[in-house]
């Protein structure tokens, strides 16, 4: 069984506001601000990844067990899916 992969929309255009990540959604007309972790997410998936390869890089960047970086990163994704801002494929 193939595993989700998950990917950044294109549309997005993003830039570095001191230490957070900044995001305009063209489409909707939206802005979003994204911590240093959820800015780190949103570089890796400019390529598919999985939650797991997601989490394989993350545990190894920053202080976190690999339980807690699971439950974290799937409920991150899951609110940028439903704000449109990601894709599975």
């Amino acid at each position: 069984m193939q595993q989700l992969r998950f990917f950044r929309k294109p549309e997005a255009i993003t830039g570095a506001l001191h230490d957070h990540l900044v995001m305009l959604d063209i489409q909707k007309g939206k802005y979003f601000s994204l911590n240093p972790v959820a800015a780190r997410i949103w570089e890796l998936l400019g390529k598919p990844h999985t939650i797991a390869e997601l989490c394989n890089s993350l545990v190894e960047e920053y202080d976190v067990a690999p339980d807690q970086c699971q439950q974290e990163v799937e409920e991150h994704l899951s609110e940028m899916k439903n704000l449109e801002l990601i894709l599975q494929v």
